[in-house]
């Protein structure tokens, strides 16, 4: 059964009413209040079985007056008081490892060498491939709830010396329960969005496969969620939820509120210390996309979030208008001068389960695609002065792409050591890109500051040598603007 474009059914985006209560439902607070409530009934009615009443020392009347008066020697000794038994008179034929030897150990169990999954949420094995299924335990949590020596230490090994990989934005706000003073250290985290669908009724919805190379020779049946059928029209149908969950990605990484924050200061985003960020697109195949919350998602990626990123990576968007849309939207959170790496789908949701891209064919990799954002901005930058003007502004047009002004940001740092250029005239920028997906292995690649793409060594001409940095002066406001039309 081959796919046809023109008889498929198309979602309707929307976000799922039954997914939604779900989380509410699981959110950790919730559950653990509701662990605690269902412990302390199951203590009361111990005690009253076996006729045992409550202590009267424990009762919050404030006319009783013995209340809290126990005395230091009726007091139970504790494992605490009495001394760690390392220390005590029996046990000093035991050795004692330095601290040193201690803190490595510690920091030994609480790094894991695989990226840990939905840290602080429950699992969801339908967004995991096999090998993760398999995995097990990567880190020995248990050291943490040895002596409270070990839980500071071995909490600060954990969320800085690991790397996190977060499935849902369920799971993304639920971090916010970690310290900010960790939260901050966090420089790299993987979103991995896999888009959902949800019928009303039991039919297949085919689409094209989401490599590049395999699109118009292979297809999935893209796994849709069985949804109750209402009497209503308003939610009858295909439904997705794609865009409205990059969305809800985004959102999850504004500031999260802290009672404690002084007053009259900006709160941190969720992880302010982030550096780069990379989000795998599983199952957006161009033909189920239809267009989502544009002007909401503009605001998370170019306001809130804006400029907060050396460098993004993408995987799997589909180059349709609406795959170009996104990437021009979420380019807003990388700075100027930053990096942005596009690539071919890491994973492909096929048979009911997630299923990594390069197991089916281990002889090739897909490789990076990549482009410097707003490199043309240190050209325009460098025009304004030439005009006897203090810096380069976006004026306020119609024709231009957004109709409000962008404030410029601290640009991307400089990458030191790079080679030197075979340009004269032309201006250019050096960059360290990753060879293929999943290696941590770069090379340097010269860019092109007036289109922020990369030049070959081999493309030098002296004859091509040259540079009109005019050409980006708009003939409506005499203001330098970017050939593509980005901002």
């Amino acid at each position: 059964m081959s796919w046809d474009p023109d008889n498929s059914i198309l979602p309707s985006e929307e976000r799922d009413q039954e997914e939604q209560a779900r989380a509410w439902y699981d959110e950790p607070t919730r559950a653990l209040n509701r662990e605690l409530v269902s412990e302390n009934m199951r203590l009361k009615r111990l005690l009253r079985e076996n006729g045992i009443s409550w202590d009267p020392r424990l009762t919050l009347d404030p006319d009783d007056r013995t209340r809290g008066t126990w005395s230091s020697s009726k007091r139970p000794r504790t494992r605490s008081s009495r001394g760690p038994p390392s220390f005590s008179h029996e046990n000093r034929h035991l050795p004692v490892l330095p601290v040193e030897i201690q803190l490595y150990i510690l920091e030994y169990a609480m790094t894991s060498k695989f990226p840990i999954i939905d840290p602080l949420s429950k699992l969801n094995k339908e967004t995991l491939v096999a090998e993760e299924k398999a995995r097990g335990n990567q880190i020995a949590i248990g050291f943490l709830a040895t002596c409270k020596a070990y839980y500071v230490e071995g909490t600060r090994f954990l969320w800085s010396n690991n790397t996190f990989v977060f499935t849902s934005h369920v799971a993304l706000r639920n971090f916010a329960s970690v310290s900010l003073e960790h939260r901050r250290g966090i420089k790299h985290v993987t979103f991995r969005i896999i888009a959902r669908y949800y019928d009303d009724e039991e039919r297949k919805h085919l689409a094209p496969y989401p490599s590049a190379n395999d699109t118009f020779f292979k297809t999935i049946n893209l796994r849709t969620a069985p949804r109750i059928r209402e009497d209503t029209l308003a939610r009858k149908g295909f439904r997705s939820y794609a865009w409205n969950q990059v969305v809800d990605f985004l959102d999850a990484m504004r500031p999260p509120f802290d009672p404690d924050h002084p007053k009259g200061q900006p709160r941190p985003r969720l992880l302010p210390g982030l550096e780069s960020l990379r989000m795998d697109f599983v199952n957006f195949p161009d033909s189920f996309l239809s267009p989502g919350s544009g002007n909401f998602l503009h605001g998370l990626a170019s306001h809130d979030l804006g400029c907060s990123l050396n460098e993004l990576q993408l995987t799997g968007l589909p180059a349709c208008d609406f795959g170009e849309e996104l990437v021009a939207e979420l380019s807003g959170m990388v700075k100027d001068d930053g990096l942005l790496l596009r690539s071919d789908a890491t994973f492909v949701y096929s048979g009911n389960q997630l299923r990594p891209m390069a197991q089916r064919a281990r002889r090739w990799m897909p490789e990076w695609v990549p482009k410097v954002v707003r490199s043309w901005r240190a050209l325009a930058d460098e025009y304004a002065r030439s005009k006897g003007k203090t810096a380069s502004t976006e004026a306020l047009h119609p024709h231009h792409r957004h109709s409000h002004i962008h404030h410029r940001m601290p640009p991307a740092p400089k990458e030191e050591g790079h080679p030197n250029s075979l340009w004269k005239a032309r201006r250019t920028i050096f960059k360290r890109i990753p060879v293929e997906q999943d290696e941590d292995y770069r090379i340097w690649a010269e860019f092109d500051r007036l289109t922020g793409l990369p030049i070959e060594p081999d493309e030098y001409d002296s004859e091509e040598d040259e540079y009109d940095v005019s050409d980006l002066v708009c003939p409506h406001c005499d203001v330098m603007h970017s050939p593509f039309g980005d901002h």
